[in-house]
């Protein structure tokens, strides 16, 4: 096959082949499992991809074009920007591997220009941070940039001397490189561009049906898939339903601005409160209004009454809490709660209806307290006990 073919048309198809299985793959396999397993399987993935991409171009021309591309676009087109980052720490590196195998001469470490490659990339992508993330022209300049310009730099250092045991640049490419570059982001543009929006608003609209957007808490829905999640495991379930004490007064004296201060102060307390205990596991949920809810799993049979007291010494804790309104109005906020067991077998809609009836039973003796609802087991023993 004709070297310029190569550089121009097959390079570019095979480029756009492993942005198109990335974008799913990063986007939504690894966003469910944990960092370093994401790490080792974008490592593994991006270290083929660019071996393919790198030894296609050296065994073509001699020498590796095109090294940067993946990084480039991984770090403009994904939500996050983090795996492009990685990637284009890794892409040196990787370049002066391949470059070391096909030679075939003793394992040379070059690592000025590694250092080149990273300082590079870093001020590109820098400099394409002014730009709107996944803009066409801001993608052009980036890769010309890189593909180009990178190539060049080595080839004019090159000739002062500075390098030895590299393969001349092939700077008689110029012309094919940026047909090559116009060709991956043409298919981007009126093909890719409206798919990987709608990717990326199918995720956002995913994540406003899991989360709260007031309070960024996970929502009914979340909860309902995290307690079928955590019923599974070995270990008690407990929960707690949580209700700001005169809400509705404080919505229609101060307003609804200083009512929606007062739920995301609550949120963030809660949040805060149930990390700074390592011995139990919890998760806080916004349940609905300014009611929410803490799901605690994995407790040992003993633990119930530890997390009582830890419920209700934050509940002590808000009371004293300063809250003032947009006015500068300090108010009172409290919060009463309804705790239980989850006992297994139990629906959700059982163990949630005993937890709002112990929250009633706060509300109805006082408000700002905590107040227990016992669970089957605990009610058939006391009628055994009372018969």
């Amino acid at each position: 096959m004709p070297t310029p073919v190569i550089i121009t048309f097959i390079i570019p198809l095979v480029i756009i082949t492993f942005i198109i299985g990335n974008y799913t793959l990063y986007e939504r396999t690894l966003t469910k499992v944990p960092v370093w397993e994401a790490y080792l399987v974008v490592t593994i993935v991006f270290l083929v991809q660019e071996y393919v991409i790198t030894a296609f171009s050296f065994q073509a021309v001699n020498y590796c074009f095109y090294q940067f591309v993946i990084a480039v676009l991984v770090y403009n087109l994904l939500t996050s920007n983090r795996y492009g980052i990685y990637m284009g720490f890794l892409t040196p590196l990787m370049v002066n591997a391949v470059e070391n195998l096909f030679i075939g001469k003793t394992w040379v470490w070059h690592w000025e220009v590694i250092i080149i490659g990273w300082a590079l990339f870093a001020a590109v992508v820098y400099l394409g941070s002014f730009a709107p993330r996944g803009d066409t022209r801001s993608l052009l300049v980036q890769l010309l940039v890189l593909t180009i310009g990178g190539p060049l730099i080595i080839a004019g250092l090159d000739r002062t001397g500075w390098f030895h045991d590299l393969p001349a640049v092939p700077i008689n490419y110029g012309g094919e490189l940026p047909v090559g570059v116009g060709l991956i982001l043409v298919i981007y543009h009126y093909f890719l561009r409206a798919e990987l929006f709608d990717i990326r608003a199918y995720k956002q609209a995913h994540h406003d049906s899991l989360y709260d957007e007031l309070t960024g808490l996970s929502n009914y829905r979340s909860l309902v898939d995290y307690t079928k999640q955590v019923n599974s495991r070995t270990g008690q379930l407990a929960v707690a339903v949580i209700d700001m004490d005169h809400f509705k007064s404080v919505n229609d004296r101060f307003g609804h601005a200083t009512g929606n201060r007062a739920l995301k102060d609550l949120a963030a307390f809660l949040l805060a409160s149930c990390g700074e205990d390592d011995l139990v596991h919890a998760r806080v949920f916004r349940y609905g209004g300014e009611e929410f809810c803490i799901v605690f799993s994995d407790l040992a049979p003993e633990s119930f009454a530890t997390v009582v007291s830890h419920v209700r010494s934050n509940q002590q804790r808000f009371s004293r809490r300063p809250f003032y309104s947009n006015a500068g109005e300090r108010l009172p906020l409290s919060f009463s709660a309804g705790m239980t067991i989850w006992e297994p077998g139990e629906s959700i809609e059982a163990v949630f209806e005993r937890a709002d009836q112990a929250l009633y039973s706060a509300k109805h003796h006082g408000r700002g307290q905590v107040r227990i609802a016992p669970g089957p087991s605990a009610v058939a023993r006391r009628k055994k006990e009372q018969a």
